[in-house]
Order: structure tokens, then C-alpha cells, then sequence
């Protein structure tokens, strides 16, 4: 084998080891990406159920606000109370 066959040789193998060594940063930083976008989504995910649970709790104190308020009105109020439950009871207030 000549001189340049062997360089060529030497050459082609390291630029092999490096694309090798290429191809798997790349893998290994793609990863890390779409870990990085799964965390983000999540943290998306949970902002967004933490948002709808405390959004339920207001309606449930609001609820219980309004339950109190009709329980300790009198027959003769409750009338006028009906118009507040309209979101926990539904518009008619009738049963």
C-alpha cells in the first residue's frame, strides 16, 4: 500500500469516528430537546389544570356562599335570592 493510500485510509477512518461521533451528539441533543418540550408541555399542562381547578373551588365557595345565604334567608326572601343562585341552581330556580 502507498504513502497516499494509507493517509487516504487514515483520513476516511477518522472522518468516520467523527461523523459517528456527529450523529450521536445529535441524537443525544434532539433528545434533550424533545425532553426539554415534553417538560414545557407538561408545565403547560399542569398550569392549565391548576388554572381549572382553582376556577372550580371559586364557583364551590361562591356555591356554598349562595347556599348559606338562601338557607339562612327567610320564605318571604328567597324570591330575591333566586336571582343570585341563577348560576348554581340554573335560571328558573324551580325544582
Amino acid at each position: 500500500m502507498s504513502l497516499k493510500d494509507e493517509l487516504i485510509r487514515k483520513a476516511e477512518a477518522q472522518l468516520d469516528t467523527w461523523e459517528k461521533e456527529a450523529d450521536a451528539l445529535e441524537a443525544e441533543a434532539e433528545a434533550k430537546e424533545s425532553e426539554a418540550e415534553n417538560q414545557k408541555a407538561s408545565a403547560d399542562i399542569q398550569q392549565s389544570a391548576s388554572d381549572a381547578l382553582r376556577s372550580v373551588q371559586d364557583k364551590i365557595s361562591d356555591g356554598r356562599k349562595k347556599l348559606d345565604e338562601i338557607k339562612q334567608s327567610g320564605e318571604d326572601n328567597v324570591e330575591s335570592v333566586r336571582g343570585k343562585l341563577a348560576d348554581l341552581v340554573g335560571p328558573s330556580g324551580k325544582r
